[in-house]
């Protein structure tokens, strides 16, 4: 378990010089674009099954030592008659797609969904080697990096890994329609909700290619959540973010809170403090969006807010002597 202090350190690489952006396409980017062109949505899962065979196998326990994560996932040989009969089908194949989701820092394959447990499933099957980890229900996204992918390993090597995004098509955060400014009709504010989730989980993404870390703690959130809920709705709004998280105003989580996700790795006694200095930060960036003081959403904006920290007002961010408010939040 980290200590708060550990715990609310700056991004690796805050302060590293970033590439010009945008930046050039990847071999695995073209991979992607090619083996999309032309091809069926309607046969989307069972080509992805060929190339991610984690999504044939059913989660369970220690499915990833069991032989046929061995001879599928790790060597690559072709599913026999008997694993494609085991393997787990989708209650809404109709709902499945697969797109290329642009950024400044690259592209992304975005694989989204519109039943949550057929999402549940791969987030199981993709995230976790195939285990049957539980998954909060308001939860709809999912970064992942470093995944085994046999297309990418056979044409580019056995060293390259397949990054992804999985998507559920739901209310961000499972936030009612009542709390958003103006309750806009349902579809609308799904696709407001697509837009936010995207950005959210692109910018974490971007996070690991210019400041060397993809982490899933509160301060990554305030960042993924800024650009994401600017995108989508224009505006930072640090109630609404709360709401999001599952935070009352007093910063206690619920009961199925989002929060208690991003404090796993932090000592329980130093949760509450750390869901206090979260709100404070979030108070300010609606502040100093408001106030102009700072970038609307552009890569501008996130420049600022990596070179942050959870222990520091955000108004320092770009890197003076600070005084640490570690201890102050009793």
């Amino acid at each position: 378990m980290q200590t708060l202090e550990e715990y609310c350190r700056r991004f690796k690489d805050a302060d590293a010089i970033w590439p010009d952006l945008p930046v050039a396409a990847d071999e695995r980017e073209q991979w992607w674009e090619r083996w999309l062109v032309g091809r069926d949505s309607a046969g989307y899962w069972d080509d992805l099954r060929e190339l991610l065979p984690q999504l044939l196998l059913q989660p369970g326990i220690d499915v990833h030592s069991s032989d046929a994560y061995q001879r599928l996932v790790m060597r690559g040989e072709p599913a026999q008659a008997a694993d494609l009969k085991r393997a787990p089908v989708l209650r809404e194949p109709s709902g499945t797609t697969i797109t290329i989701a642009q950024h400044p820092t690259g592209a992304v394959p975005v694989l989204t969904f519109s039943n949550h447990e057929d999402f549940v499933l791969a987030v199981r099957c993709l995230a976790h080697r195939c285990e049957a980890v539980p998954v909060q229900p308001t939860v709809h996204a999912q970064a992942i990096s470093g995944l085994i992918h046999w297309g990418l390993i056979r044409e580019l090597g056995v060293q390259t890994r397949c990054q992804i995004l999985l998507l559920h098509r739901a209310p961000y955060a499972s936030l009612p329609v009542e709390t958003i400014a103006g309750e806009p009709p349902m579809e609308r504010w799904l696709d407001l909700s697509q837009t936010w989730r995207l950005e959210h989980e692109l910018t974490h993404i971007a996070c690991r290619r210019l400041v060397g870390e993809m982490r899933i703690n509160l301060y990554d959130e305030i960042v993924a959540d800024a650009m994401g809920m600017t995108a989508a709705l224009g505006h930072f709004d640090a109630d609404l973010f709360r709401r999001g998280l599952g935070l009352t105003i007093e910063g206690v989580p619920e009961a199925q809170a989002r929060a208690h996700v991003y404090v796993s790795t932090l000592e329980p006694s130093q949760h509450h403090q750390a869901f206090q200095l979260t709100l404070q930060r979030a108070g300010e960036l609606e502040r100093l969006l408001d106030e102009q003081r700072w970038p609307g959403h552009s890569m501008a904006l996130l420049e600022k807010l990596v070179r942050g920290q959870l222990t520091q007002p955000l108004a320092e961010a770009a890197g003076s002597e600070l005084v640490s408010e570690l201890g102050s939040e009793a």
